[in-house]
């Protein structure tokens, strides 16, 4: 039986070429074009959160069909692919959009979490110094609603962090795959060369 052992370390390879590439992008700060349309110099994972979930899922075999897929975290799509606020568009067609500009609970405590991995830190606005006290004040929760809606009012711009690379090792795979498959086959007619 034709074992595929090239082609399945090619794409185990490629598949691990595509997440490095992609971590780099997360990690790197870059110029990016808004939905506002400013550009703005920013690091795309400001808590490395995405980049560590990112991974490709064994090479499954069925029906003799090999396939790797890509996973991530459940917001890294609408990270790549943008999301178009209610009123800001994406430059680029984009398959998300916010609906409404209504906060939810969810959303508001993700931002909670970022401001707190980025330590936020609020000014008095009487004497111009940063309040004391913990993250958890109610200020703080404000402020998350506040950053919230504009995010839904705005969108989110798009990255392409993992599509990029995505295309680019794609474009090179039908030539290493041909190669890996030749290999095998070569393989495979050495071996029953040796039972004959």
């Amino acid at each position: 039986m034709l074992k595929l052992d090239n082609v399945k370390m090619a794409l185990e390879k490629a598949a691990k070429e595509i997440i490095r590439q992609a971590k780099i992008n997360l990690s790197a700060t870059q110029n990016i074009m808004q939905n506002d349309g400013k550009m703005r110099r920013k690091r795309i994972d400001a808590s490395g959160n995405l980049s560590r979930s990112l991974k490709y899922s064994d090479i499954t075999n069925e029906d003799g069909n090999l396939s790797i897929d890509i996973l991530m975290d459940f917001y890294g799509p609408f990270i790549d692919q943008g999301v178009d606020g209610t009123r800001n568009k994406t430059p680029n067609k984009t398959p998300f959009s916010f609906k409404n500009e209504g906060v939810g609970v969810g959303m508001q405590y993700s931002i909670f979490e970022w401001m707190r991995a980025k330590r936020f830190r609020i000014r008095d606005l009487n004497t111009g110094r940063f309040k004391k006290g913990k993250v958890t004040s109610k200020s703080y929760e404000n402020l998350a609603y506040v950053i919230a809606r504009s995010i839904k009012r705005k969108g989110i711009n798009q990255t392409y962090f993992i599509t990029t690379p995505f295309n680019l090792t794609t474009s090179q795979l039908p030539v290493i795959l041909e190669k890996a498959l030749s290999a095998d086959i070569e393989a495979y007619l050495l071996s029953l060369n040796k039972v004959k």
